[in-house]
């Protein structure tokens, strides 16, 4: 369900879950989801997050659970489920706190009621929550390539920028075909492991050539 959450909109779903626990609640709704998006991102949401822990207990009040782990609610799953179509709708491929705001603002139930009990506007919430939503995603790292570096990135779907040398010559963004090629060409070039296992599975110069030229000038 979270594959397509970004590390900021995975984070509110833990601290939903910690919410859920410290009010003894037996299953996690969007009051809980609320809570987390206020804990990562307060300035969305405009009210602090004590105002929005005592409206959420003055809406749903302490319980007595102990559950590890809590069920998630319908309506948190219906918001988690739409929130993918909110980050889809701005062109987004991964779901940030935002995107889930939206949606659970879309959804309503207990998020919606106490949002309103902690004193925020939902209108002024919405506005907030749709202008982050479309902010355009970072721009390609010029960093060196690396996996510590850019591994979120490409776990994302996010372009990577492999550069090559001290001088940072710029091979291309990962997964392009000509970029493929490129690396593959690199491995063969040398007496490597890696060389070896391509050549032993039938890969070689010409059928990188044969594999990687344009459409338009294959036979």
């Amino acid at each position: 369900m979270f594959d397509h959450f970004d590390e900021r909109a995975r984070r509110c779903i833990v601290y939903a879950q910690e919410e859920l626990g410290r009010l003894g609640h037996d299953e996690l709704g969007t009051a809980h989801l609320l809570l987390g998006i206020t804990r990562v991102d307060q300035e969305l949401i405009g009210v602090e997050l004590e105002a929005v822990r005592g409206a959420v207990v003055a809406v749903l009040g302490i319980g007595t659970s102990s559950s590890d782990p809590a069920p998630f609610g319908a309506d948190a799953k219906t918001a988690l489920e739409r929130a993918n179509r909110q980050a889809l709708t701005v062109g987004h491929t991964t779901i940030d706190p935002a995107h889930l705001l939206l949606a659970l603002l879309e959804v309503g139930g207990g998020g919606a009621r106490a949002l309103r009990e902690s004193g925020a506007t939902p209108g002024d919430v919405r506005e907030r929550a749709k202008a982050a939503a479309g902010q355009p995603r970072p721009a390609q790292s010029n960093a060196p390539f690396g996996p510590g570096n850019h591994l979120h990135a490409l776990r994302s779907g996010h372009p990577v920028a492999v550069r090559l040398g001290g001088d940072g010559v710029a091979l291309g963004d990962l997964g392009h075909p000509s970029l493929d090629a490129a690396l593959l060409e690199l491995m063969l070039a040398t007496d490597t492991t890696a060389a070896r296992l391509l050549r032993a599975h039938g890969i070689d110069e010409l059928v990188l050539r044969e594999t990687f030229a344009p459409r338009d000038s294959r036979a």
